[in-house]
């Protein structure tokens, strides 16, 4: 598999040009649809969960006979990805560019929440130190050509064993002239974690605000953004009320897919059975952020990854999978847009 990486911030990234050639680009609008796919596949190492290798490579197989078929999403990214088998499924799916979030060691930004910290139980994981890194990834069909990563500061209960946080990559998808930032990320759970609902909350609303921190920096020249992950939402008020004024308000300004599809007369939801799941679960989210000179929309939402006939599921989440049209820029010929890794 090759990965790209450079080891400047996406910030740095932003100054890429494309070489000389580009001039000669044929000057028109463009219309190219990408399909982005976001799943937990709940890669967790033994004894914490039961041997996962048979369904984590049952996933990348699924994701290469798709290919086959000529319907891969051209872009996946994956939580929980903590084992091999699981880190594999981009590898076996074939995809030729991967990025993956911190590592067990990478060190997380300065926080100002020492007192909290210090007051975790080592009874539900806390102040035990990371035994596993992000469990983030990313697998493009697409050239990336910049990667950001950060590793939050403040978690609760046993997500603290895992050194949650995101990751960034720029984009280049041919026949756009603006590459296009997707974000990944897993945010802390709730009940699952351990700890008492007062210090999950709090964990989670510290984490929403660095995230937004976050998403805010990687826009520099005004680039168009995807972000999907597992938000841990749920039906949670307190996430809910925070997940809105940092997602869509003015900290992030993103969009969720699901909105614009309520309301868009063309975007058509397949499996609807599995998708109700995931929608009913309110964990797995994408947004989308367009910029001024290119446009962002969903038309179609899909769950390549539900239930089988016998009602199993390789994951304890839903696979699903937006179709983006991203309208604007300019063409590049394949050649420009090659050159510019």
């Amino acid at each position: 598999m090759m990965v790209r990486y450079l080891g400047a911030a996406l910030a740095a990234a932003a100054s890429i040009h494309a070489p000389a050639t580009a001039a000669a680009s044929v000057a028109h609008p463009v219309a190219r649809d990408v399909t982005l796919m976001t799943y937990n596949v709940h890669g967790l190492p033994w004894p914490i969960a039961d041997d996962r290798s048979a369904d984590l490579t049952a996933i990348g197989a699924k994701l290469k006979a798709m290919r086959d078929a000529g319907d891969q999403p051209g872009i996946v990214v994956l939580q929980e990805a903590f084992v091999a088998n699981a880190k594999a499924i981009g590898r076996i799916a074939g995809y030729r560019y991967a990025a993956f979030g911190p590592g067990e060691d990478a060190a997380p930004v300065p926080r100002t929440d020492d007192g909290f910290v210090a007051d975790g139980s080592r009874m539900v994981g806390e102040r035990l130190g990371k035994h596993v890194d992000s469990g983030l990834a990313i697998f493009s069909d697409y050239p990336i050509l910049g990667v950001r990563r950060i590793a939050y500061p403040v978690c609760a209960g046993y997500d603290c064993l895992a050194n949650k946080g995101a990751v960034a990559a720029l984009i280049a998808v041919p026949g756009v002239a603006t590459p296009i930032v997707v974000v990944d990320t897993h945010l802390n759970s709730n009940g699952a974690s351990g700890a008492g609902s007062p210090r999950a909350t709090y964990a989670y609303r510290r984490q929403l605000d660095l995230l937004a921190g976050f998403i805010a920096s990687l826009g520099a020249g005004d680039r168009p953004i995807l972000v999907a992950g597992d938000f841990n939402v749920g039906q949670d008020l307190a996430r809910r009320t925070h997940f809105d004024l940092r997602m869509l308000g003015g900290g992030a300004s993103l969009q969720t897919v699901v909105g614009a599809c309520r309301i868009a007369p063309k975007c058509p939801v397949a499996e609807p059975a599995d998708m109700a799941i995931s929608l009913g679960r309110a964990k797995d989210w994408m947004l989308y952020r367009p910029s001024s000179t290119v446009g962002i929309r969903p038309i179609g939402l899909a769950a390549p990854f539900g239930r089988a006939g016998d009602g199993t599921m390789l994951s304890d989440h839903v696979g699903v999978s937006v179709r983006y049209r991203i309208d604007g820029g300019t063409l590049l010929r394949p050649s420009t847009v090659m050159a510019s890794r």
